[in-house]
């Protein structure tokens, strides 16, 4: 006959149970995948924009990223970053830049932890647009009289390429208003575009006008014409203290006009040495002709500037002198 075993109390029996019951339980029993959800994003401009998300650790170490791209396939991640060990969900949050304006993305929140990697539902927004904007600029400016400028811009924002737009000049003296200057021009896919401008022969204002779908109108430029100035001197190898004659025209003429004889100093500035005024020679041009004593040799131009807004200042060609 077999012997009796005491019988244990109940809660040594239920502890037993218990102990048995944590060591065979699995260790995904132990900690829970996280629990997430892609929240709306906050913050979208034309290139930028904050993508948000819940995220519950559920009691393990998590992390969390979010993943994006301008289609489903998304493609593009954000860095790494700690959601913490706690049993509460966290505000999750990533601010993404470098985005195309007026354009769709995609986007979702991964998390993981030790118990496995979760995603949330993939959610999209849209970029704003960039509002569109005219600029005009000309090289060379000021031009020499009869020569020829390049007017470049750029009609930047959203929709910007393959708009037409059209040149406008008001010539000096500025009183008859802006009228249209040649053929309109298409502007390229990224909004550029380039208009050469030829045969000025006095200071005008430029804009250029966009129409469609609404009317844009760039700030107004003035390019610069400048009358020719033609310089000789009566020797470029002066002894060292001597005076040398310069002399020349402007065209077209203008008297008076005051003149000034220049030399480039060490640090590359212009340092007027001598000046007069010019005088009438014929009807297309004035002359001038001044003395100035040369204590050393170097590089010397005439300058000649205009009371008067019909022309840009003017200089003449640089030439070098050698004392001895």
């Amino acid at each position: 006959m077999t012997p009796t075993r005491p019988l244990l109390p109940l809660a040594t029996i239920a502890a037993s149970a218990a102990a048995v019951a944590v060591v065979a339980a699995p260790a995904s029993a132990l900690a829970a995948k996280p629990s997430v959800s892609t929240s709306a994003p906050t913050r979208v401009e034309s290139a930028s924009a904050r993508l948000n998300a819940k995220v519950d650790p559920n009691g393990a170490t998590t992390t969390y990223n979010f993943q994006y791209g301008p289609t489903r396939k998304l493609g593009t991640s954000t860095p790494v970053a700690p959601a913490g060990s706690g049993t509460r969900a966290i505000t999750a949050r990533a601010d993404i830049a470098g985005l195309k304006a007026n354009t769709t993305y995609y986007y979702r929140v991964v998390a993981s932890n030790a118990s496995g990697v979760v995603s949330g539902g993939t959610r999209s927004f849209r970029t704003k647009k960039v509002p569109l904007s005219l600029s005009l600029t000309a090289t060379p400016n000021p031009v020499t009289i009869g020569a020829p400028t390049t007017l470049t811009g750029q009609l930047a924002g959203t929709g910007g390429g393959d708009r037409r737009i059209q040149l406008q000049i008001n010539a000096f003296p500025y009183t008859s208003g802006f009228a249209n200057s040649g053929n309109s021009v298409v502007t390229k896919p990224d909004g550029s575009f380039s208009i050469p401008v030829l045969g000025l022969t006095s200071n005008a204002q430029f804009r250029v006008v966009a129409t469609e779908p609404k009317r844009l109108v760039s700030a107004p430029i003035i390019v610069g014409v400048s009358p020719v100035v033609r310089t000789a001197v009566s020797t470029t190898r002066p002894r060292r203290g001597s005076r040398v004659r310069f002399a020349g025209t402007v065209s077209p003429s203008w008297v008076p006009a005051q003149m000034a004889v220049q030399k480039r100093n060490s640090e590359g500035r212009w340092v007027t040495v001598g000046g007069g005024i010019t005088r009438t020679l014929r009807e297309d041009a004035s002359r001038y002709a001044v003395r100035v004593t040369v204590p050393r040799g170097g590089t010397y131009r005439v300058f000649v500037g205009l009371a008067d807004s019909r022309y840009a200042p003017a200089v003449g060609p640089e030439i070098r002198l050698r004392t001895r």
